[in-house]
């Protein structure tokens, strides 16, 4: 790895990449190579074509043949290249002393902190070199087909019993087995395959065949454009709403002095910058659409009222026109717009990059995309694609669990307990608002039932006791129906629940932090941490199923 150099250039698109896996065989037909390579660039700009705004990230193990060919051509195209390598450099080029040369010019063209090599798999004592060095292929193999959204295969199509062949890999994309265990994933972490058809050199097949796609059972061609749609649209706001330098600078209030951390942990920074600065915009914009519906809907209802009950004037129905003219033109603007949706699915992109970021500085290697939103609905899906593709970042190094307990448990201890408090206080508010106007409405319910005959000689003005009784019930209604839409109430339970949690693991991980003497005290502290994210994502996948359960709608009745 000391013979790379930083020369790639940075993506000029938006934070989100699209991950494309590269494999292949190693040894193919040199007349057939100019085909492949057509290919894969036609592969690579049909995507970009498709989704502009979205970088590509190709994951190349640069081994001979396929591996190469693809990582030449993803630099030709732009692309950014990560390099997962099996074992260390000189021990890789043993493998190909032919190519050693070759191999060394490539990785020239990509930045040093994007070369490692993937951690090795844990196997049991006496294992011989040849079974190590397979369970070392198979490892980066596992790599790439987990951390890419597309794995492009140059592949013959022939399944066979190779424990780290290409067939393996491919077989692993779609079904989402190890090849040495029994163990399933789900099939969130299975996805497409996009096969060029690449007979072996000397086999004699013909490379002359149309390349085709490969999905998994429960997959489809829809599903990866909605996917891929989806994170497209997201970057393309993130390069309209650059995030405010302030931001940048410590990701948001991630990490102060973030500078001087790995460039992995300054990427996945930024890329919580962009998710966390929209979601604010969008919130701001959909607590402006709901608060002017519920005021327009409370000006439709008075002015039904004023027209009823005090004045019968040809006006006031035009006036009734252009504020239900209104409402409706702002609740399909924002339909349109999906700025609750938008709004939703920015903060729980945000706040599961959160979790990703602080296990990264804990030294987790696990993604935060294998315990997000198992009970998603379908279009929730490209938020764990997404985070995926976020993720698909060298290892994280230089653990520092002290500053995961200070800036993020203590951190959130303290957001929950001010959150969990100002949502009560707002909704205590409300209610006593709503029933404010239900009293005024009984008052003057009342009133007219008592005074009846006394108020019969007011005439005209015993009209606004009316307007009175029948508009205030309507402005208590609402009320309550503004703190219902954001589910303020559950979430001020949620908030005071969490705020305990973080708690609780502020104080155990505080004594871990003291003492350490304790035997196995890192791993206690990054099992605890690993456990509180695991609770953190579960809870804003509740939050996020919640609220998009209370779309804003046009009010009725």
């Amino acid at each position: 790895m000391s013979v790379a150099r930083s020369t790639s250039a940075a993506p000029t698109t938006g934070p989100l990449p699209l991950v494309i896996g590269a494999v292949g065989h190693r040894h193919l037909e040199p007349g057939d190579l100019p085909l492949y390579r057509a290919r894969i660039a036609g592969f690579l700009r049909g995507l970009r074509s498709r989704y502009p705004s979205t970088p590509l990230r190709m994951l190349s193990a640069l081994a001979e043949g396929a591996d190469r060919i693809a990582a030449e051509v993803a630099l030709e195209e732009g692309c950014e290249l990560l390099v997962p390598l099996p074992m260390p450099a000189e021990d890789y080029e043993r493998d190909f002393p032919g190519s050693v040369a070759q191999f060394r010019a490539l990785l020239q063209r990509v930045p040093t902190d994007c070369v490692f090599v993937v951690p090795e798999p844990v196997l049991p004592p006496g294992t011989d070199a040849h079974t190590r060095r397979d369970a070392q292929y198979l490892e980066v193999g596992i790599f790439i087909a987990t951390q890419s959204h597309v794995l492009l295969a140059l592949w013959d199509g022939v399944r066979n019993k190779a424990v780290a062949g290409t067939a393996e890999v491919v077989r692993f994309k779609l079904e989402g087995q190890i090849h040495s265990d029994d163990r399933a994933l789900d099939a969130d972490d299975c996805g497409p395959v996009f096969h060029i058809h690449s007979p072996r050199a000397g086999s004699g097949g013909n490379a002359d065949v149309p390349a085709e796609w490969l999905y998994p059972r429960d997959s489809s061609a829809d599903i990866l454009r909605t996917v891929c749609s989806r994170i497209d649209r997201f970057n393309r706001d993130a390069v309209r709403v650059p995030v405010p330098a302030a931001a940048v600078a410590d990701g948001s209030g991630l990490l102060p002095g973030l500078a001087e951390r790995p460039p992995a942990d300054r990427r996945l920074a930024a890329t919580f910058a962009s998710a966390d600065t929209l979601a604010r915009g969008y919130q701001r914009l959909t607590h402006l659409v709901l608060r002017s519906v519920i005021f327009l809907a409370l000006a439709l209802a008075l002015t039904f009222e004023v027209y009823a009950e005090i004045l019968p004037h040809r006006i006031m129905p035009r006036i009734y026109l252009v504020i239900f003219s209104t409402i409706t033109a702002l609740y399909l603007w924002q339909r349109r717009l999906d700025a609750q949706g938008r709004y939703l699915d920015y903060r729980a992109l945000a706040e599961a990059l959160r979790v990703q970021f602080y296990w990264r500085l804990a030294g987790i290697k696990e993604s935060a995309s294998a315990s997000y939103l198992r009970k998603q609905l379908d279009e929730l899906r490209w938020i764990r694609d997404a985070l995926r593709g976020a993720n698909a970042l060298p290892p994280p190094t230089d653990a520092r669990p002290d500053l995961v307990q200070r800036f993020w448990v203590g951190g959130q201890t303290h957001y929950y307990r001010a959150r969990a408090t100002s949502l009560m206080a707002r909704m205590h508010r409300i209610e006593r608002l709503s029933a404010v106007c239900l009293a005024t409405g009984l008052t003057a319910t009342a009133a007219l039932v008592v005074f009846w005959r006394p108020l019969e000689w007011l005439d005209h003005d015993r009209h606004w006791l009316v307007l009175v009784m029948g508009f205030a019930p309507i402005a208590a209604a609402l009320a309550e129906a503004y703190g219902e839409r954001f589910g303020m109430r559950t979430q001020a339970q949620q908030y005071s629940r969490f705020a305990a949690i973080f708690g609780r693991a502020e104080t155990a991980i505080a004594r871990l932090e003291a003492s350490p003497e304790i035997a196995g005290r890192g791993d206690s502290e990054r099992a605890l941490i690993a456990e509180l994210g695991r609770e953190a994502l579960m809870e804003n996948g509740d939050w996020v199923l919640l609220l998009r359960d209370r779309p804003i709608v046009l009010p009725k009745g």
